[in-house]
This record gives structure tokens, sequence and C-alpha cells, in this order.
């Protein structure tokens, strides 16, 4: 057991100085659960600190249903992508691995929990930045993509037998509109050309997709 914790120390001074502030990293010396955290990075995520208790932790940690789990005869166990909720109301996107003795005792959890809420907040700035682009003004905007033939990107697709024109069209320009290619200056002209439909069309398309989103 020492062994696997001097291994997993060294991932953990590794993580310190890589880890970005909104994840958390901690190691748990299981046979001690009254002051399991051994080492932890970014501890103000949850709050916790070396010494405290494992019960300490976030609520509903999936992680720990190894711990209750009739004894598991496998040297570890993943449990990912689950959300626990920290005592402050904070919903964390966490995983654990837990490492068991020969006899299937659980010995060590190595835990990743990460706070979405940082990324979560940026985004809705973000989005209240960004102007909101409308059919009139998407030809005006300067071209933010590497130049490349229309033509070339528009033949790689085929209408498949279940379409007809109208389905291929509109499934072409949802395709190049999530590809960035209706920010090129010139792009709707080009393409509608392409299609043999008129721009208006092309509008019209793009305005659905968008109420679709």
């Amino acid at each position: 057991m020492s062994n696997l914790i001097n291994v997993l120390m060294a991932s953990m001074e590794a993580l310190r100085t890589t880890l970005a502030v909104n994840t958390e990293a901690v190691l748990h010396d299981l046979t001690q659960p009254e002051s399991s955290v051994i080492s932890i990075v970014n501890g103000h995520v949850s709050g916790r600190k070396p010494g405290d208790a494992l019960l300490s932790g976030p609520d509903d940690d999936l992680g720990f249903l190894g711990l209750l789990e009739p004894a598991q005869r496998v040297p570890s166990r993943v449990f990912n992508n689950y959300n626990t909720t920290t005592l402050s109301g904070k919903v964390l996107n966490s995983a654990s691995t837990i490492y068991y003795s020969e006899e299937g005792v659980p010995l060590v959890a190595f835990c990743i929990n990460v706070d979405l809420d940082v990324v979560n907040s940026l985004k809705r700035t973000l989005d209240a930045l960004l102007p909101a682009f409308t059919a009139q003004s998407r030809d005006d905007l300067s071209d933010k993509i590497p130049a490349r033939s229309f033509d070339d990107v528009i033949a790689q697709f085929r209408q498949t037998g279940s379409e007809n024109n109208i389905q291929f069209r509109k499934r072409v320009v949802s395709e190049l509109q999530k590809m960035g290619f209706f920010k090129v200056k010139g792009s709707v002209g080009h393409i509608a050309q392409t299609l043999g439909v008129s721009r208006y069309t092309i509008y019209n398309y793009l305005e659905k997709n968008d109420d679709k989103q």
C-alpha cells in the first residue's frame, strides 16, 4: 500500500503545477476514514484540506460505491462522469479510482472534481458579448477561416437515396453553417449559385437552422 501511495503522491505533485484552478485532485487513505485526505490540489473547489475526513467531501459521491459494494477481487475500479455537490451547493463533475488489496479491501482513492460553474459563467458572459448574427449581416463579415474552395467542399457531399433535392440542399447548408463557411464574405452568393438556388433560399435555410438552436 505504501508503494501505491508513494506513486500517487508523485502524480499529485505533478498535477499541482498543471491543473486548472477549477479542478481538484484528492488522494485518500481509505484505511483511515476519519482523516483520509492525504494530499489535495486546489482544495478550494470542495473546501477541504489534508487531514480532513472522508465524509467531509461532496455529497452523493458515486465513486465511494466501491467502499459499500461487496469485496472486489480486482486491483482497481474507475467510477467516472458523475456529479457531486459540495456543502456550499456547487455541482462538480467527478471521477474516482478505488484501489483494492488482494483480498478486495479498499485501500486508496484517487479523485478528480471539476467545478463547471467557472466554465458556465464564462460561456454566459461570452454569449452576452457576442452579437446576434442576422441573415442580413452574414455577408458583411470578414473572412476569418482559411481560404478554401467552396466547390471542393460541396463536392464532398453526396445525396443519399432517401433524400430529395430540397432535403439534400438543406443538409449541405446546415453542415456548411456548422463548419463556419457562412462567416466568409460572399459565401452566400457563391453557395447559392453552386446549389442552383437563390440567395433568398440560402438565407431562409439559415434562419430555420437558427430557430432550431
